[in-house]
Formats: C-alpha cells, structure tokens, sequence
C-alpha cells in the first residue's frame, strides 16, 4: 500500500498541536496553588522534563521511589551510604531523586550535574546543602579522578545514543573511586511494548535501540530521546570497564535496574 502524502503533514500538524497544549498546560500548572512542602517544588517545565508529567504527587512519589532503590541496590554491593563521603547524583534534572538524600542523609556529600541548565539554577538555589553544576553534553566532568564512592544515574542511559553512553561511561569510571559502585537504569521489557515490529527485531539483533520522539521537539535537546537496551547488551557494555555487574528486573516498573562496581585496581 502506497502510503497517503497527506499523512507526514497531518503527523506534523499533530505534533505542534501537542505541543501547544502541552505550553498551555504547563502555564496553567504554574498559577494553581501548590502543597506547603518542607523542600520548594521545580516549575512545572522542569517537573515535566523529568516525569513527563505533571502530576505533583507522582513527582514526589516517583522521586523518593528512586531515592529508595538506590539507597537499596547499593547496599547490595556492599556500600553502606551511612559510611560513603560523596555521591554523584549524573543527570539531576530538577532533583527529583536528589532532594530525598539531602533530607535524609545530611553527613554525605551530595552532587548533581546535568546539561539542563535551567535544572542546575534551580537545584543550586533551592537543594541545599547540595553542591549543583551545570555539564557540556559530552564528556569531562568537572571533577578529579576517583572523586565519588557512588554515582547513580537515573532514567539518563534511556535517553542517550550509542555513542554517547560509551563515552559517558568510560568518565563515569574514571570518578569514581577503585571499589565504588554505578547504577543506572534501563528500560525493561515492559517497556518495549512502546515499539514496532521493526525495533523490536532490531532490540533483539542488535540490543539497543534510540529513538526520536517528533512531538517533544523544543521542549527537549535534540540528543535528548529515548534509548532502549536488552539485558544482554548492557552487560556486556559494562563488563568492559567494570567488574561483578550486576542487573536487577524491577517487576512493577518501566525501568531496570544496572549495578557495576569499579576494580579495586583502579
């Protein structure tokens, strides 16, 4: 079947839509009156990024979720955060994992970098005692070697190409200390349901897959989309730079999780 011409202009025309009441939605979020929290809440643009939604409750939820699992899985490798001295939190966003471990663990030295600038200015004004910096897309961080016990990266990996997570997770090894431990997250089977035949045989092929989102053009960076990884694929990825990698399938979430710990060699 011949597809119709009119079909790439009516897909255009919907995704400006979107993106227009999307504008609207997020100016209106911004005058309704927001809970009295003990730490302020990010704009509704910023929760947005972060979520894709703009439910407050979810931000809260979702955040002090992923604040629990990392405390959690890196606990499984051995690292207790009650003894670690600085934690690395890459792709902060607007803090929405952040701001739980500046509450809750006042004696360890939290940071949070991420190429979203008006994220940083944000976390910089309002999470304190974090310390915030705003990236490049690309490598280096602006730290010494063997600088951080833990960095984790939450729902960062789903939304690089190839060429980019490989470099980022050489810098990422090279912060962390000899024995430290990486997590980052991937998105898991259940999420695959979001592809077609023909991502699916090439997740399969190949085990990673980036993809493009039309409808979000502007409202994020251009290499800013959406990646996808099979199970095979990150490990082996990881197993080239770090040792007892391990992946955990989170049943009742879109996303895996992925734990490495650097070589006590260095």
């Amino acid at each position: 079947m011949v597809p119709s011409p009119l079909k790439p202009l009516a897909k255009a025309i919907y995704h400006r839509l979107f993106r227009l009441h999307l504008r609207v939605r997020l100016w209106c979020a911004d005058r309704v009156g927001m809970p009295v929290l003990d730490v302020p809440l990010p704009p509704a643009i910023l929760r947005y990024r972060a979520t894709e939604s703009l439910s407050v409750p979810l931000f809260l939820k979702v955040g002090q979720g992923c604040a629990n699992l990392v405390q959690r899985h890196v606990s499984g490798m051995g690292i207790d955060f009650a003894n670690v001295r600085r934690v690395l939190d890459f792709g902060c966003g607007c803090g929405r994992t952040i701001r739980w471990f500046l509450r809750d663990c006042g004696d360890v030295e939290f940071h949070g970098v991420d190429a979203d600038t008006d994220a940083v200015d944000w976390c910089d004004t309002h999470l304190r005692p974090g310390h915030f910096l705003a990236i490049a897309p690309d490598p280096p961080l602006p730290y010494a070697a063997e600088y951080f016990d833990v960095v984790y990266c939450i729902s960062v990996f789903t939304h690089l190409n190839e060429s980019m997570q490989d470099i980022w997770f050489t810098e990422l090894r090279r912060v962390l200390k000899p024995g430290g431990v990486l997590l980052l997250t991937v998105y898991g089977k259940a999420a695959a349901s979001e592809l077609d035949a023909e991502e699916v045989s090439m997740l399969r092929s190949s085990g990673f897959v980036h993809k493009r989102s039309p409808k979000l053009k502007g409202l994020v960076p251009d290499w800013y989309q959406t990646s996808w990884h099979s199970r095979e694929y990150i490990l082996d990825r990881l197993s080239a730079g770090f040792e007892e990698v391990r992946y955990s399938i989170i049943p009742d979430g879109l996303q895996d999780v992925v734990v490495a710990r650097k070589s006590g060699c260095g």
